[in-house]
């Protein structure tokens, strides 16, 4: 089998690397497109008016931060995304640092714009040089993802501050930017603490899978990919029964859906085969998961009982009771 692990680790991450649209990837691009070209039209009239944003929610897992990156770094238009040595950036993309204060957030921002302050300096002077970066550079829109941060590690005043300071950068009379804000369902409660700012955003959800609405595209997928990998697909897998295991096991998350998918056919590989079938995935989420078959939901019969999100569970017994939850 280890003969078999350099082409396949390198097929798996191909895959991985492969991008499958989803109608919440053809909906955020549309959202994108109609502010871009509203911010665009703006400019050649010479208006600075304020600028809404969107804002971007699911779960850990989903895909999110690669459906950003997607509409953002391969849009048809060429968007220049801030790079070193670049003096103009339409896009400022960064993850927000943990813990996010204000004035931790501003100074990350400064550092990647290529402007590192030397001595210290209050929370509201960093951002304002911030503002006048983004202006020099013409900086259209700044991304934030893991934006729920703001949340975890401030106090209520704190909270505030980082509203106040984002609604800010969209209302600037000089060159406001428009705000794309990415991160888990904590996010919300942010953004709906000022219903100014909620006002400016857009949401997007990449919503919960569901088996009945997105099954079609669910075994659209399996047969992409392995199209992709050049092997066969079980018919058994674009039955209603295993796509809905499929999607239990993958807690409802496209993004994990897709990971399964590769690793599954990452296991076809490893063992010499061209078929992928169930047991592909009943291996894939063992060695996902460390849990034994007992736990497997693509073996276990109440699948929809398993917390598929816990590793090396041990499997209900004698010493061991309780049903896993």
């Amino acid at each position: 089998m280890t003969t078999h692990i350099p082409a396949a680790a390198k097929i798996v991450a191909d895959l991985k690397a492969r991008f499958f649209p989803t109608p919440t990837y053809r909906q955020l691009q549309l959202e994108f497109d109609l502010l871009l070209e509203q911010r665009r039209a703006n400019l050649r009239q010479g208006r600075q008016q304020e600028v809404r944003g969107l804002l971007v929610v699911a779960p850990s897992g989903a895909g999110k931060t690669t459906l950003v990156a997607r509409v953002l770094r391969q849009h048809p238009s060429g968007l220049r995304m801030l790079t070193e040595g670049e003096e103009r950036a339409d896009i400022v993309s960064m993850v927000v640092p943990s813990p996010a204060t204000p004035k931790g957030v501003g100074l990350d921002m400064l550092e990647a714009l290529g402007y590192p302050l030397r001595r210290d300096r209050s929370a509201h002077i960093i951002w304002q040089l911030v503002k006048t970066q983004f202006a020099q550079r013409q900086v259209l829109f700044l991304h934030l993802d893991e934006a729920q941060d703001f949340s975890r590690h401030n106090n209520h005043n704190d909270r505030h501050a980082v509203i106040s300071t984002l609604k800010s950068l969209t209302q600037s009379p000089q060159w406001p930017v428009g705000l794309i804000l990415s991160g888990t369902p904590e996010l919300l409660d942010l953004v709906n603490m000022d219903a100014q700012l909620a006002r400016r955003l857009k949401p997007v959800e990449h919503r919960p899978l569901k088996t009945s609405v997105d099954g079609g595209m669910i075994t659209a997928a399996l047969r992409q990919y392995a199209a992709a990998a050049d092997i066969t697909l079980d018919d058994a897998l674009c039955k209603p029964r295993f796509v809905h295991r499929l999607v239990h096991a993958a807690d409802y998350c496209f993004g994990i859906l897709v990971e399964m998918i590769c690793e599954a056919i990452g296991e076809v590989l490893l063992a010499g085969e061209d078929i992928l079938s169930t047991k592909s995935f009943v291996t894939c989420f063992s060695r996902r998961s460390g849990c034994p078959e007992g736990l497997n939901p693509f073996v276990v019969e109440d699948f929809l009982a398993l917390d598929v999100r816990r590793l090396l569970q041990p499997e209900p017994g004698p010493g061991n009771q309780g049903r896993p939850r």
